[in-house]
């Protein structure tokens, strides 16, 4: 579709339901083979996964400022198709799909092993480093989950190398009360927190609680 800025490439299942799932990956992660192990596991949705911004087949290039603004406008498409939306980010994905929610109000929001801010992580690898002079896209989500007001569930990876779960307290103590939720998927790490049993128990019984809620 195109948002102005730049003409993005989705990987789409089911498109006529009424309900469907807007979903931002990992940094590299390929969406166009992720998308029939959620087709398979979530049924009775649509599923729209994003190829960002220079990859998979979408035009420009790949910035915090341009992938924000086309999150935005890939939802406002989907809204005017779809009576409910739930949003999902893996990963780098967790900040669009967080900046959508605190804008938009989808009916959740699902979060795979978030992060208070690129800057903050980085910080930690380099506390010697002027990260915040050095780093042009902090990917701050830590600042914008207070305007959140959907049912949340966090899930994050018991042995996460990549995301130290210090940054995922801080992001999850940061949203209203009684908003979000926090399921540590034990045994997993970073990349195989979503081969899981707990993790598709998890996120299809997230999915259909939010889509049953009037």
């Amino acid at each position: 579709m195109n948002t102005d800025q730049s003409v993005v490439r989705l990987s789409v299942s089911n498109p006529k339901s009424t309900r469907a799932i807007l979903y931002f990956g990992g940094n590299a992660e390929d969406v166009s083979l992720s998308l029939p192990e959620y087709a398979r596991m979530i049924s009775g949705v649509a599923i729209y996964m994003v190829h960002y911004r220079g990859y998979g087949g979408s035009t420009g290039s790949p910035s915090e400022a341009g992938l924000r603004h086309d999150a935005l406008a890939i939802y406002r498409h989907l809204n005017d198709k779809h009576s409910d939306i739930l949003v999902m980010g893996r990963s780098l994905g967790t900040s669009l799909a967080i900046g959508v929610a605190a804008q938009f109000e989808p009916k959740g929001l699902l979060l795979i092993t978030p992060f208070d801010s690129i800057q903050a992580i980085a910080q930690r690898v380099a506390p010697f480093l002027p990260i915040r002079l050095l780093l042009s896209d902090p990917y701050r989500s830590i600042d914008l989950v207070s305007d959140i007001q959907c049912p949340t569930l966090v899930l994050a990876a018991s042995d996460d190398e990549i995301i130290p779960k210090e940054n995922t307290l801080r992001l999850v103590k940061k949203f209203p009360p009684e908003i979000a939720t926090l399921q540590v998927i034990p045994e997993t790490d970073h990349n195989s927190i979503s081969s899981s049993t707990l993790y598709w128990s998890s996120t299809c019984r997230f999915i259909e609680n939010v889509f049953v809620t009037p």
